[in-house]
C-alpha cells in the first residue's frame, strides 16, 4: 500500500516501516532534497519523541541567520525504536509527544517561527474507518501549516497522497483520473489555475479552499468542475494552526473562541492563547493583530466575511482600494488564467493601480478589453492604469500569488 506517489518515485508504507526500523538518526531542522526524504526524516523524529522544524528548501541565509538556525545538523538517536507493523508505526506518531517548528511564508513581513505540541496540530484530524479509502491530492508546500494538516489527514489513516503541488495543470488532471483522488486541498490559486476544465471529476468528494482570500465565482466554477465534492473554506495560519472553517466564504466565530477572538477597526485580532509558542509577536493586551479585514455579515451570529490583507488597500487619490476585488472581477473574464493586482507610487494620486494578467493558452487580450470589460463593474478609480501581460505569475513558496 503507498503512502506517496509523486512524478519521480514512490513510497509505500512498508518502506517507511523499513527506513524507520533501521535508522538511527535524524536532522531536527531539514533543508531536504526531495519529499520521499524529507517525510521519512520528518516520521522517524515523530515516532522517536524528538521535536523538528519543517524548513523550506529554499530558505534564504538571511533567514537562517535571522532565525539562529543549524541547518542540516545529524542527531542520532540512542536506541530508537522499533516495530512490528506498519499499524504500530502509525500509532506512535498519532501519541507522539514531539514538538513542531513551522516558519511563516514571510510575503507579508518578516519569516517567524511559531513552535506547536504534536497534539495541537492534529486536535482536527479525523481518523475513522470511513476516511480509509480516501486517496489526497497533495496540493501545498508541506513545510507549512496547511501542508502539515494534509500529512497527517492522510497518514493517521494509511492514504494515499499524490503529490501535485506546483505541479503541470496536465499530471494534476491525469492524477486525478488515475488515482481516483477523493480530497483536494489548497489555495484559491491553484483552483484558478486548474480551471477551466472540459470535464468534470466524480470521485472528488472534498474540496477545501485556504490560505488566500476566495471568491463566491471561483467556488462556483469548482462546484461544476467537481459536482460530488463538499467545499470547505478555512482559514488558519502557521501561528494558529486551523481556526475557522465554512461551507463558502462566509466564517463563523465559535463559542469556545469568545473572548479569543475580537474585531478593531475591521481588523481581525487574535489572543495569543490561540498562538504556537514563540517570542516574536508584538501583542496589544495579549493580542496579536493579523492584518486580516473582515467585515460583519451577522454579527449576532458571529458571523463574517475576509474582504482583505490591511497592509494590501492601495490609496488612490484618497480613497482605499481592494486589490481582490479588482481581481475578483477580472478572473470572470473568460481569456484570463490569473491576475495580480496592485499599487505603485503616483506623485499625483499617491499610487496608481497595476495588474499582471496571465492568460489561458491560446487566448488573447487587448489593454482596451480589459477596461472594457471592467467598465461599470467597478468604480473608474479601481480599473487599471497600467496593465502588463506576463507568461506566468510569480508564485510564493505556499503557491500564492506573490505580492509585489
Amino acid at each position: 500500500m503507498f503512502f506517496l506517489i509523486d512524478q519521480n518515485f514512490s513510497l509505500s508504507y512498508e518502506e517507511i516501516l523499513t527506513e524507520v526500523n533501521t535508522s538511527d538518526s535524524y536532522t531536527d531542522c531539514y533543508i531536504y532534497p526531495d519529499l520521499k526524504s524529507f517525510f521519512l526524516n520528518w516520521i522517524f523524529a515523530l515516532v522517536n519523541e524528538q521535536n523538528i522544524a519543517l524548513m523550506d528548501s529554499d530558505i534564504s541565509e538571511k533567514e537562517i541567520l535571522s532565525n539562529d538556525l543549524k541547518i542540516n545538523q545529524l542527531i542520532k538517536i540512542e536506541n530508537p525504536k522499533k516495530f512490528s507493523s506498519v499499524e504500530e508505526l502509525i500509532n506512535s506518531i498519532k501519541n507522539s509527544q514531539s514538538e513542531i517548528t513551522l516558519f511563516t511564508s514571510g510575503t507579508t513581513g518578516f519569516t517567524r517561527k511559531f513552535t506547536h505540541p504534536l497534539k495541537n496540530l492534529i486536535r482536527k484530524i479525523n481518523v475513522s474507518d470511513e476516511r480509509k479509502n480516501d486517496v489526497w491530492g497533495f496540493a501545498f508546500n508541506p513545510t507549512h501549516v496547511a501542508g502539515v494538516q494534509v500529512f497527517f489527514q492522510a497518514i493517521l489513516n494509511q492514504n494515499l497522497l499524490v503529490n501535485v503541488f506546483l505541479a503541470p495543470k496536465d499530471f494534476i488532471i491525469d492524477s486525478i483520473k488515475k488515482y481516483r483522488i477523493t480530497n483536494l486541498s489548497s489555495t484559491p490559486t491553484f483552483y484558478r489555475l486548474l480551471l477551466p476544465l472540459k470535464e468534470s471529476f466524480d470521485s472528488v468528494k472534498k474540496i477545501t479552499v485556504g490560505g488566500e482570500k476566495s471568491d463566491a465565482y471561483l467556488i462556483s466554477e469548482i462546484e461544476k468542475a467537481f459536482p460530488n465534492a463538499r467545499i470547505n473554506n478555512v482559514y488558519g495560519s502557521t501561528e494558529t494552526g486551523p481556526l475557522f472553517s465554512s461551507q463558502n466564504d462566509e466564517f463563523f466565530v465559535q463559542e469556545k473562541h469568545i473572548g479569543l477572538i475580537k474585531v478593531i477597526d475591521d481588523e481581525l485580532y487574535i489572543h495569543k492563547d490561540l498562538f504556537g509558542k514563540t517570542t516574536q509577536l508584538n501583542l496589544i493586551d495579549d493580542f496579536y493583530a493579523t492584518g486580516d479585514l473582515i467585515e460583519w455579515i451577522d454579527d449576532e451570529q458571529r458571523r463574517f466575511r475576509f474582504t482583505s490583507r490591511k497592509n494590501e488597500l492601495i490609496n488612490v487619490g484618497g480613497y482605499k482600494v481592494n486589490p481582490y476585488e479588482v481581481e475578483d472581477e477580472l478572473t470572470q473574464h473568460q481569456n484570463i488564467r490569473n491576475v495580480r493586482v496592485y499599487g505603485k507610487s503616483n506623485a499625483v494620486l499617491g499610487n496608481i493601480i497595476c495588474c499582471e494578467i496571465e492568460l489561458h493558452p491560446d487566448t488573447e487580450l487587448r489593454e482596451e478589453e480589459v477596461r472594457f470589460f471592467l467598465n461599470g463593474k467597478i468604480q473608474n478609480f479601481k480599473i487599471p492604469r497600467k496593465i502588463t501581460f506576463v507568461d506566468k505569475i510569480e508564485l510564493t513558496r505556499t503557491g500564492k500569488k506573490k505580492i509585489v
